[in-house]
């Protein structure tokens, strides 16, 4: 049987203020098209659906629109992440299941659904276990967050999720194909740098061996950068379908397709995804950056400019490369300061030395100052009086 493993959509996430809603559209367009190219019979998304847990209609139609194509190419299976609203999926849980789609919000015990027998259309019959992510003040009192010491919650929150990842797969054997769909951050990955920072710390995290080697393919969300985890079994983060955060920016995005059948190792391939702008940063001086210009294309751009500061600078760097432009930070690579003594120096003088300290060159500002002083000199004669 084949299988489709991706996660980590955030719908909904723009960048420094803009819109990235039409890149989502074409990227899960993009996912649904693998899905329907490589004849999958098992379609799985390891949570994350949204960026955040009160998505706007707009983002809301977009997912809801993806998963009902997906899931007239095959049954989906789906956790909710850090990012999404539970307790909103488990209300909709109902309706997505008329759409072919298998949905769980929270934790449960196994006859309870926390892990699905599924037969695929070849005959083959799959369980899925199903861990969405578990925060600590749920898995640990509250007391006892407020009053034990860091490592103790750790060691607590990891003992429990072995425990739970214990139970969901008890029933695991060789004569079907076992696959964990997860939402956690595991021991030895690696993050993409978009995460949310406070939920990849070492208190949310669980070591690969707390999944058994019983688990043909264990598919994992929650990081974005795509990766094998080494463990007793096939550990994959697919990792986000766009690049999230500039500290993305060198990835290459991927679902994984994975062939696999009871009893044998899962064989997982990546498939690119090609759909939504490429994130980059770009340093240099102004000539420097110029050069650039025919080369960016749409990308989503960081600019670093190794100039002094001055007004109107950054809508130079813009005017230059383009809309794609979203942050504009002067960098010098050397800012020399030579300062003078205050004593007997000009009101002027003492400006120019203060831009100069702030790593700012302007004579148009250092003329406006020049006005201003000589407006309020002719208001008031003692204000000119030497230091």
């Amino acid at each position: 049987m084949k299988i489709l493993h991706t996660s980590d959509w955030h719908v909904g996430k723009g960048i420094r203020g803009h819109s990235r809603a039409d890149e989502h559209r074409a990227v899960l367009s993009e996912i649904v098209q693998v899905a329907s190219e490589e004849h999958v019979d098992l379609i799985l998304v390891a949570g994350d659906f949204y960026e955040t847990a009160a998505p706007s209609p707009e983002s809301e139609k977009i997912v809801t629109d993806a998963l009902i194509q997906l899931g007239k190419i095959a049954p989906v299976v789906t956790i909710a992440g850090n990012h999404d609203n539970a307790r909103k999926f488990d209300a909709l849980t109902p309706l997505l299941s008329l759409a072919n789609v298998t949905m769980r919000p929270f934790p449960v015990r196994p006859d309870l659904g926390g892990t699905i027998d599924i037969e695929v259309r070849d005959g083959t019959p799959v369980s899925v276990a199903l861990l969405p992510f578990v925060s600590q003040r749920s898995i640990i009192r509250v007391d006892a967050l407020m009053g034990e010491a860091g490592f103790e919650n750790k060691l607590t929150y990891e003992d429990r999720l072995r425990s739970l990842l214990e139970t969901l797969t008890d029933g695991f054997d060789g004569d079907r194909v076992n696959i964990v769909l997860a939402h956690a951050f595991v021991v030895g990955g690696v993050t993409g740098g978009g995460e949310r920072q406070a939920h990849i710390a070492d208190e949310y995290s669980i070591p690969s061996t707390a999944f058994p080697s019983t688990a043909n393919y264990v598919a994992l969300g929650h990081l974005h950068r795509p990766q094998k985890v080494l463990g007793a079994t096939s550990i994959h983060y697919s990792g986000s379908p766009l690049q999230l955060d500039f500290g993305e920016a060198e990835q290459v995005k991927q679902v994984n397709v994975v062939d696999v059948e009871p009893g044998l190792p899962a064989k997982v391939r990546p498939v690119p995804l090609t759909q939504g702008k490429q994130l980059r940063t770009l340093f240099g001086t102004l000539s420097q950056l110029e050069g650039y210009a025919d080369d960016v294309g749409d990308a989503w751009l960081r600019v670093r400019v190794d100039e002094p500061n001055r007004a109107g600078l950054a809508s130079e760097v813009r005017a230059m490369l383009g809309a794609g432009v979203v942050d504009v930070r002067v960098e010098q690579t050397e800012t020399r300061v030579v300062r003078r003594r205050r004593e007997g120096a000009s009101p002027k003088e003492l400006f120019v030395d203060y831009l100069a300290e702030s790593g700012i060159v302007d004579p148009l500002l250092v003329k406006r100052f020049e006005g201003l002083h000589d407006w309020a000199i002719e208001a008031d004669p003692e204000a000119g009086s030497p230091l």
